[in-house]
């Protein structure tokens, strides 16, 4: 999304993106934070959105520093967060650099989502450097395989529906990637409406070594079905869709 694209849904967030940490099943951002806190630490949210994670992070570190390139929605995280006296603010495009000071710990929850690759080169390049040697860096990303699974589930839907295969697929997939060159090529599924970068799980892991991130662990954040479909059938249940929690550590 471009920054025009956020500011406008930054006053009604809730419907427009999905929100991590309303929808983390098992709380595992929120475990991670903890386990990575201390009252001498620094903390860095990468893209904070509207701030949901904010007063947790600043529960658990000396200082944190709050980072989105939407001045409406730092606008909403200093609502979200307000009182907290070991916070402060910061409008960062992370396509052009990342914050002024290296932190202990980053998080970053769904924003290295850019469909243009030379984009998301300088995000991970920034985002790397806004971290301390050896500091621990946390990305939440969209998945490639759950996107894909949520398109064959929806075959699935339309085939017990009574539709027609061929129709099933046209109508799960859409026609504007008939080849599924964006998808192959570059890991790009439609979300709302835009081209949204996706990733396999060993991508991650290889993205950020390039960059001199390690991966200590990559876990799954599942979802409810209700978070890809309005009105998902009873029959729609497990394996259900996810997001990547990729934990790093910063060589």
């Amino acid at each position: 999304m471009e920054p025009e694209d956020w500011e406008a849904a930054a006053g009604d967030y809730g419907s427009e993106v999905l929100s991590v940490f309303d929808h983390d099943r098992a709380g595992k951002v929120g475990a991670l934070i903890e386990s990575s806190g201390g009252a001498d630490r620094v903390a860095t949210d990468l893209g904070c959105g509207v701030g949901p994670f904010l007063p947790l992070l600043c529960k658990h570190f000396g200082h944190v520093l709050a980072c989105d390139y939407s001045t409406a929605m730092l606008d909403e995280a200093r609502r979200t967060a307000a009182g907290r006296d070991n916070l402060e603010f910061a409008r960062v495009d992370l396509r052009e650099g990342p914050p002024g000071r290296p932190a202990d710990f980053v998080l970053c929850v769904n924003a290295l989502l850019s469909p243009t690759l030379a984009e998301r080169e300088k995000m991970w390049r920034h985002l790397a450097r806004a971290a301390l040697p050896g500091g621990r860096v946390a990305v939440v990303a969209p998945s490639l395989e759950s996107g894909l699974l949520a398109r064959h589930r929806l075959v699935e839907w339309n085939l017990r529906s009574g539709i027609a295969p061929g129709r099933a697929l046209r109508a799960s997939f859409g026609d504007e990637d008939p080849d599924a060159v964006s998808i192959a090529r570059g890991g790009l599924l439609d979300a709302g409406g835009m081209h949204t970068k996706h990733y396999l799980e060993e991508e991650l892991a290889t993205t950020g070594a390039r960059f001199g991130l390690a991966i200590g662990r990559c876990e799954k954040i599942e979802y409810p079905w209700r978070t890809e479909f309005h009105k998902p059938p009873r029959w729609m249940r497990g394996p259900y869709p996810w997001d990547w929690l990729a934990v790093f550590d910063r060589v």
